[in-house]
């Protein structure tokens, strides 16, 4: 028999997707290597999810919860991390994600953009694929991607506010910067 794959979703909240098991802060503290030893012992993930979490941590912080997340990744292994998009171009949207912006976002540290939040993963060994992104000219540029693979929410296959763009009609209301990052096999 077969073990189940291991996929983890980091800083889960309410959110729940099958096959994915949900932590919290509590669980699994990007900032704190301690929470990952405990949690995963001498196992490793088949996959992380992570949706709408590295915004808040500063870059520095990010860049280090990276290389956390790296180390307890089954080399093959993805991670898809999701973000708002600095570069969407709705006012509206831009000021519900803002640093330090209102409700949820008082603790938004960075609104990154593709060629911001890349770096992020890259220093710490993954590659990386862009799923969904807008560029600097306002253009919204998607792959295809497999929601089964970790579906996030705030994306355009999965969003409610996005039912219109997905029959044909205008520009994506809501989506989230996401990113396929990969940890290469491990050498033979």
């Amino acid at each position: 028999m077969t073990p189940t794959p291991l996929r983890v979703m980091i800083g889960a909240g309410e959110q729940r997707w099958d096959g994915w098991t949900p932590t919290q802060q509590t669980d699994l503290n990007l900032l704190e290597p301690a929470s990952f030893a405990a949690y995963f012992g001498n196992r490793w993930a088949d996959a992380f999810l992570c949706e709408h979490v590295w915004e808040h941590l500063t870059v520095a912080e990010g860049e280090r919860a990276a290389r956390l997340v790296y180390t307890y990744l089954k080399p093959g292994g993805r991670l898809r991390v999701a973000v708002p998009d600095g570069n969407h171009p709705d006012p509206a949207y831009q000021a519900v994600v803002a640093v330090n912006g209102p409700g949820p976002a008082h603790d938004h540290r960075v609104l990154y953009t593709l060629e911001t939040l890349t770096p992020v993963f890259t220093q710490a060994g993954f590659t990386v694929q862009p799923l969904e992104w807008w560029d600097t000219a306002h253009t919204f540029h998607h792959a295809d991607w497999d929601v089964l693979d970790g579906p996030v929410y705030r994306s355009r296959h999965l969003d409610h506010r996005n039912a219109a763009f997905r029959a044909g009609v205008g520009a994506p209301g809501f989506t989230s910067l996401i990113l396929d990052c990969r940890r290469p096999p491990a050498s033979p």
